[in-house]
């Protein structure tokens, strides 16, 4: 299905660079949040033990 907007192939481009901009920024994030939550449940691991 086509989009409601035609673009040209310099138009293309520079469109799929802002989404790939956009989507790497926010899995960043996900992986991060998932290294802090992953921390902080081994830290709360080790207090119980000692």
């Amino acid at each position: 299905m086509m989009g409601k907007y035609q673009l040209d192939y310099k138009g293309q481009v520079s469109v799929q660079k802002f989404h790939e901009k956009n989507s790497t920024g926010q899995s960043d994030k996900q992986l991060k949040l998932q290294q802090i939550k992953a921390q902080y449940l081994d830290k709360k691991k080790s207090d119980k033990k000692v």
